[in-house]
């Protein structure tokens, strides 16, 4: 099998919407494909991430049929105020559960690295859920290292409703 990682377009919408959905899924919420769709068609239209798919053609002849996208990678650019330069937030990353230990997250995040180095990013940040050991292992051999400077906090903020 020949993976094949390419930055996503808009006629690939389809595929990354399933995928973005099933990834939600994973991390506890309720599907939802059509505000998938809609939420991945905005983030790239609007040109707000960046999605980079590994996809497969499964023993066809390249062109045949369509290709099996298989996983993703979601990045948001964002800026760093301490170090005046650009950063990669690496918010999502998920293969299909039919493609793992297959090494396709690995290819993806190299990807990402690779292009973060020609558009010469800073550094690329992510975080995972404390229970992720596996992604954990993965970031880490790919060189990610815990932070160790920093505490990091959120708050969830409620949304005012039209009358």
């Amino acid at each position: 099998m020949t993976i094949k990682i390419r930055q996503a377009t808009l006629n690939d919408i389809s595929e990354v919407s399933r995928l973005f959905n099933e990834y939600r899924i994973f991390y506890g919420q309720h599907s939802d494909l059509e505000a998938a769709t809609f939420f991945i068609k905005e983030r790239m239209s609007k040109q707000e991430s960046m999605i980079f798919v590994a996809e497969c053609n499964e023993g066809r002849e390249e062109g045949s049929v369509a290709d099996t996208v298989m996983g993703l990678v979601q990045i948001y650019p964002s800026y760093s105020s301490v170090s005046m330069g650009p950063i990669w937030i690496l918010n999502d990353l998920f293969v299909d559960s039919t493609y793992r230990q297959q090494g396709i997250a690995r290819k993806l995040m190299q990807a990402v690295m690779k292009q973060a180095k020609k558009q010469q990013i800073l550094r690329i940040v992510l975080s995972t859920a404390i229970s992720n050991r596996q992604a954990q292992a993965l970031y880490e051999s790919e060189g990610y290292t815990q932070d160790q400077s920093f505490m990091y906090y959120e708050c969830n903020v409620e949304r005012e409703h039209e009358s």
